[in-house]
């Protein structure tokens, strides 16, 4: 085992010197576009840490009519998010501060540098993480010369529209997919714990803890791999009961029963939820307002290998995949979240509470050992993926209504309007965002001029 992890460090290493090119324009084109509209979602997290450095508390009165998401308690207003991403971004944004980096305004902290700060470690940094365990798990297996098009799956993803955000679905389907990793290699604590900052990230995670318990105790029948699994989760149960127990005085009442504006009372009963629907459902998967395969186009390849190289009996071998550590996640999820009053995750590009696990199928997918074959059905599916992205990146980035048109007629429609200026070259000499999309376009060919090659290819 342990010559094994010098083997894999070794070739880790040699990648890196071998591909500075290929991964410093991967970095810059990754982190090129930084969000910094003040949409309610990132606006919630925005305002604690404002009030933070403000007063030293974390009552948004100040700032009540700044967004829609936000929950009134007891006459004051909160934060009705999931607490970590602000956690997280509230050190950073204080040592910038210390450093003279940011500076109040007339006392005010609430400005785009908060944006900034959030959209980098919660969007920007969680999603090149993902990509570096892509690439580890390429290069253990000699799969270097896949590497390009294992990270085109994600660009060509709306995961790939929110990697620039300070929204919490990147942070959590990070977390997400790295406990699956350590499930995969049997690291049941560790792989708890990362479950639990998942959770703490984005509530609705929890389904792909509960779902690997249920195949530990009816396909592995091990009480330790749970006993485990539940030990490393524990301290996000006990935070986050602490925290509801402070600002609701009940540790098992959240703060999204408090939302002020959007939910009738009606549905902050029940936190909003009642049955799956089968528009829903639809919706999430098919349609192509909000749906999966229209949005990770990536899936529809993996299904066009799973249905072209796998026997019919395989594929509908039913106790096999219900029981599979991404699939049944993949599945209490769904049916969780078109339970919900607001399934179509209001103006979004794609079905972003579906963020998480559809990074586990993305990546399932790029681990199978059909990936890579079939070229052209991958271009010619991930191509229009990736016509998408871009355009997003360009124009409304996630800012999307309800649709009743194909997403690319959407998007080639906002061209006539001002473009995004969330981008580094504009918000540094606020230059024409045109500009910096042909800078942006430039990265990626270069990703392409200086791509990885196997490792047989170079002599290893």
């Amino acid at each position: 085992m342990q010559v094994t992890f010098v083997e894999t460090t070794f070739s880790l290493k040699n990648f890196i010197q071998q591909n500075k090119l290929f991964l410093l324009f991967t970095i810059l084109f990754c982190a090129w576009y930084i969000d910094i509209w003040e949409n309610s979602n990132a606006c919630s997290r925005v305002l604690p840490i404002a009030t933070y450095f403000e007063n030293g508390n974390f009552i948004l009165d100040k700032y009540k009519d700044k967004t829609i998401d936000i929950s009134i308690i007891d006459g004051h207003y909160y934060m009705d998010k999931a607490p970590l991403p602000s956690m997280l971004t509230l050190p950073i944004y204080g040592i910038l501060k210390t450093l003279g980096i940011v500076h109040s305004e007339n006392g005010n902290f609430y400005g785009k540098s908060i944006y900034i700060t959030g959209a980098i470690v919660c969007g920007i940094i969680p999603f090149l993480l993902m990509l570096l365990y892509i690439a580890k798990n390429l290069i253990q297996k000699n799969r270097e010369d896949l590497i390009l098009m294992a990270f085109i799956t994600f660009f060509s993803s709306y995961i790939f529209v929110f990697s620039g955000t300070f929204f919490a679905h990147v942070l959590a389907a990070a977390f997400i997919l790295i406990a699956y990793i350590n499930y995969e290699n049997k690291k049941y604590f560790f792989s708890g714990l990362l479950c639990g900052l998942a959770f703490l990230t984005e509530y609705t995670t929890v389904w792909v803890i509960f779902s690997w318990i249920i195949i530990e105790l009816f396909k592995h029948k091990s009480i330790k791999n749970i006993w485990l699994m539940t030990l490393g989760f524990s301290p996000a149960v006990l935070f986050i009961c602490s925290y509801n127990y402070y600002f609701t005085g009940n540790p098992f009442t959240m703060l999204y029963l408090f939302v002020a504006d959007n939910f009738v009372v009606a549905e902050k009963s029940t936190y909003g939820l009642s049955f799956p629907k089968l528009t829903a459902l639809f919706g999430l998967i098919f349609s192509e307002n909000r749906g999966l395969l229209f949005y990770a186009p990536a899936l529809l390849y993996g299904l066009y290998n799973l249905f072209t190289n796998v026997s019919s009996s395989q594929i509908f071998d039913v106790k096999k995949y219900f029981l599979h550590p991404v699939f049944l996640p993949f599945v209490l999820t769904v049916l969780f979240i078109a339970s919900h009053a607001s399934w179509d995750g209001g103006w979004t590009y794609g079905p972003r509470h579906l963020m998480s696990v559809s990074s586990l199928l993305i990546y399932t997918i790029i681990q199978c050992h059909t990936f890579g074959t079939n070229k052209f059905v991958f271009w010619f599916i991930c191509g229009y993926g990736l016509i998408c992205t871009f355009l997003a990146k360009l124009t409304v980035m996630y800012s999307i209504p309800e649709l009743d048109e194909n997403i690319l007629s959407y998007l080639i429609s906002k061209l006539k309007d001002a473009f995004n200026d969330g981008n580094i070259l504009s918000l540094i000499t606020h230059s024409n965002p045109l500009y910096a999309f042909y800078i942006f376009i430039a990265f990626f060919i270069a990703m392409f001029l200086f791509q990885p090659k196997s490792a047989k290819s170079i002599g290893q």
